[in-house]
């Protein structure tokens, strides 16, 4: 009786042993159909999203990655080609269609279609970013940390509309400008040939010669936006701006061409003459982003596309505040009024302090 127990006890346990060895088997099988099914779902940032391989799976197996097998699940995207090569197009159906058609897309599609949305049109300003914020997921990193660079913009642009002039106008004071430009020169460091660089390129040159130039034209007749008691000189006191900002940024390009200009403007006393315009001329090779090195975040400096951009007007306050707090630029030449801006912009502008009594053309009133 006794042996007849045991026998029984050893054959439940035996049985109990193989029903947890093959729970086990199927729970690793589970495993690795899961991890299979989920490998490189999402191809743009490499992380576990819901994207177009599962829809892959049926097309033509999980295991081919390459982009045929995406754009086949993608499908056809010939109308987004016809909008972008319509200049009549609205940028928000642009837009739209990348919405509707990311999830699905290929890493290719969704190249083309980054690449074509910030091709289009005239002025990148003229896109709203903020419109993209549900396709985030399916952007890729650069273009995530481009999207937040401009929507800092428009929150704070560096140009503005000026009805008065019927032409963009420098909307911000010195020190704002060059930081403006380090956040976009930062991007271009940490993402030298993606998807926005070519953007970010325009963007960077742009805010940046308007900082060294200040807008100059001689041939449109526009006056130097930092110019000191006749339109021919510009403000000594913008050099304490330049140099604060190479002291923050000692190893950025940025800073180098800052280097340089400080020496161009104490060599000519300040005066706008061939010397200076011939300085202005050649900022377009001096900002080519093949010059560009990757130095990283300097202290006291703002780094891009890590989700935590600000307006960049904190790097240099504390120097301000303590030395020029109460050297207003008054003076009519400084004080245009062509270059008044909004209720909103003048908004944005308070929260730098003592940055905005100086070198500025949009004086708080």
């Amino acid at each position: 009786m006794k042996k007849k127990m045991n026998k029984k006890s050893v054959t439940i346990k035996k049985a109990a042993l193989a029903t947890m060895c093959l729970a086990c088997a199927l729970s690793v099988s589970a495993c690795g159909k899961k991890d299979n099914r989920n490998e490189n779902k999402n191809p743009i940032t490499g992380e576990s999203q819901t994207q177009s391989n599962e829809g892959n799976s049926s097309e033509g197996g999980s295991d081919n990655n390459g982009e045929n097998s995406s754009d086949t699940a993608a499908g056809d995207h010939s109308e987004f080609e016809a909008m972008i090569g319509d200049e009549n197009t609205d940028p928000n159906s642009i837009i739209d269609y990348i919405n509707t058609n990311i999830a699905g897309a290929a890493v290719s599609d969704v190249k083309n279609f980054f690449t074509g949305l910030l091709g289009f049109g005239d002025d990148i300003r003229n896109i709203d970013f903020t419109r993209l914020e549900d396709s985030r997921k399916y952007m890729p990193e650069d273009m995530i940390a481009f999207m937040d660079l401009m929507r800092l913009e428009g929150d704070t642009p560096s140009m503005a509309m000026s009805d008065e002039e019927n032409r963009k106008v420098i909307n911000m004071t010195l020190s704002e400008m060059l930081e403006r430009a380090r956040l976009f020169e930062q991007h271009l460091e940490k993402y030298p040939n993606s998807v926005s660089t070519d953007a970010a390129a325009r963007m960077y040159e742009e805010i940046a010669t308007n900082a060294i130039s200040g807008g100059y034209n001689r041939e449109e007749g526009v006056e130097h936006y930092y110019k000191g008691e006749s339109s021919d000189v510009i403000d000594q006191k913008a050099l304490q701006y330049y140099q604060q900002f190479v002291q923050a940024n000692p190893n950025s390009n940025l800073a180098k061409i800052v280097t340089e200009y400080i020496n161009v403007l104490q060599s000519n006393d300040y005066k706008i003459n061939d010397s200076m315009e011939e300085f202005y001329r050649g900022l377009h090779g001096r900002l080519n982003v093949n010059n560009l090195t990757n130095h990283g975040t300097n202290a006291g400096t703002n780094g891009a596309g890590n989700g935590s951009i600000n307006s960049g007007t904190g790097t240099n306050n504390g120097m301000e505040n303590s030395s020029i707090e109460n050297s207003s630029i008054e003076s009519s030449s400084i004080e245009s009024s062509s270059t008044q801006t909004s209720g909103a912009d003048n908004t944005a502008k308070n929260s730098t302090g003592a940055v905005d009594t100086v070198i500025q053309g949009t004086v708080n009133r």
